[in-house]
């Protein structure tokens, strides 16, 4: 017995003997590209950063000098600004990414033994916990610096109370405060907590129900008013760019037009295949009134969510919630497939498939210190150059510049600056260099396929930084130097052919022939 008992000890640790192992081998590879310097895998964590820093000095926004709304996520910041007077305050959202991905696999853990109680061996659930390891995607969310392996966890934690509901009939009232979290995390979530609360309401817990929907409705309202108070629009501006697209066209073509980007990902369509297996099991008039409700969530999601397939970061929670409830309704299924020596053939090639559909999953894990080391050779680098300029600047990507700088950072893409989504919508003449004046941004650091007809005739173009990378997580290798203010033209050249002599390997400025 106690041999057994060590044995189930080894086969429980083994999943996270993995993810440790793949963020070893990452890390590793992190600083030995970055010459030392650890660099998160997008910009983005450090708009989080930035806005968390000055959370914790009341004031809400990129710049100090005025309010903007630039997070997607509620609850990330603020629970990043807990952490802003600590020395290591930049690798906060990596610390919290590792305990959530650790604490993710634990609940995997849970929901496995759960679903197939004793009808497997340990070491096939090991297999399956492992397999989870992918299916969250959970190292490139670690390392992203993001909230959604956050997201993940919650999901996974509410899936667990939810399948004890359904199997044990046991309510566990932290339900309802997890999904309340969860929806403060990131507004898609409430494809999951919205119809959750509706499956509570038709299994008689109408009261309970009744008073999460209140609280999240409540929380979600309060805090568009306090950012409408600002003088702010009542939804994010990272949130009203997604559902814009920067077009005047009407909600109804915005609407369309979305779900067919969406559709460019392949897991739109492995979600609308999750629909329609799960919906199959309708036939045999059991669980009726949970199959319906996660049919709802994923639809939810195919028609409302975030699709844009960017190492899946956005739809991996919906991701995890549906394979985790096909597990549960073909449980059977499964267990007769893995048992059966005769059927291991058959379960090679279903993981085999598995893994060629994820295969886009695999090409991030492989690659994240690349993605790392380019965020490191443009975003760190232009930072790095933004501080010996010590001046205002106009970028389109505002993580890295505006944590590292010290004056103002003028956003040209618009997550900070809420005027930029009205100019770009009316394509408004001459409003780069309305704004640029109007923050005294001479120099502009942009990707000039973003602004096809917006960069003014007379700003003085004096080079690119350039990146020497096959593959690479920013969105375009090219970033244009100008600057508006002839006068400036030549001290601004200076300490760009100084800058030029410090760049690290892959990273070349070219100037511009005169």
């Amino acid at each position: 017995m106690k041999r057994r008992l060590n044995i189930q000890s080894i086969h429980s640790a083994i999943p996270y003997l993995i993810l440790g192992l793949i963020l070893l081998i990452q890390g590793v590879a992190i600083y030995s590209l970055n010459a030392g310097k650890f660099i998160y895998i997008l910009d983005d964590p450090y708009i989080h950063l930035s806005l968390a820093r000055n959370i914790a000095h009341g004031h809400y926004g990129i710049n100090l000098i005025e309010p903007s709304a630039p997070s997607s996520s509620i609850l990330w910041p603020f629970l990043l600004a807990l952490f802003a007077p600590l020395p290591f305050f930049e690798f906060t959202p990596l610390i919290l990414n590792l305990g959530f991905g650790l604490a993710t696999l634990f609940f995997i853990r849970k929901i496995i033994d759960l679903i197939f109680q004793n009808t497997l061996s340990s070491a096939k659930k090991t297999f399956f916990v492992a397999l989870f390891i992918v299916i969250c995607n959970m190292t490139p969310l670690i390392w992203s610096g993001m909230e959604h392996i956050l997201q993940v966890l919650l999901t996974v934690i509410i899936l667990y109370q939810i399948l004890d509901l359904q199997i044990n009939q046991k309510l566990n009232k932290s339900l309802i405060m997890m999904l309340v979290l969860l929806s403060l995390v990131r507004y898609e979530s409430l494809a999951i907590s919205i119809p959750i609360l509706l499956l509570l309401y038709f299994k008689g817990y109408r009261k309970l129900a009744a008073i999460g929907l209140i609280i999240i409705i409540s929380l979600l309202a309060a805090f568009s008013y306090f950012i409408h108070s600002l003088g702010l629009d009542y939804l994010p501006t990272s949130v009203l760019i997604k559902r814009s697209l920067f077009s005047n066209r009407n909600s109804i073509d915005i609407f369309f037009r979305t779900i067919l980007i969406s559709m460019q990902s392949r897991t739109w369509f492995i979600l609308l295949g999750m629909v329609i297996l799960i919906t199959l099991k309708l036939r045999q008039k059991i669980h009726t009134s949970f199959i319906y409700i996660t049919a709802l969530s994923i639809t939810f999601y195919l028609l409302f969510g975030t699709t844009l397939g960017l190492f899946y970061r956005y739809e991996t929670f919906i991701i995890t919630y549906a394979f985790t409830v096909f597990m549960y309704l073909y449980r059977e299924f499964i267990i007769n497939a893995v048992s059966s020596i005769r059927k291991y053939l058959f379960t090679s090639i279903f993981i085999s498939l598995l893994f060629f559909i994820y295969l886009d999953y695999a090409h991030p894990i492989i690659y994240t210190p690349k993605f790392s080391s380019s965020i490191y050779l443009q975003q760190y680098q232009m930072a790095l150059f933004t501080n010996k300029y010590n001046k205002n600047v106009g970028v389109n990507d505002i993580g890295l510049v505006s944590f590292m700088n010290n004056n103002y950072t003028l956003d040209l893409f618009g997550l900070s600056t809420i005027d930029v989504i009205d100019y770009r919508k009316a394509r408004t003449p001459g409003w780069m260099n309305q704004l640029s004046e109007q923050y005294d941004a001479n120099l502009i650091m942009i990707y000039d396929e973003w602004f096809t007809d917006f960069i003014p005739n007379d700003w003085i173009k004096l080079g690119q930084l350039k990146l020497d990378l096959p593959v690479a997580i920013v969105a375009a290798k090219e970033v244009s130097f100008y600057v508006r203010n002839p006068a400036m033209a030549e001290e601004v050249r200076q300490l760009l052919e100084q800058f030029s002599q410090t760049l690290p390997e892959h990273a070349e400025f070219r100037f511009t022939q005169e």
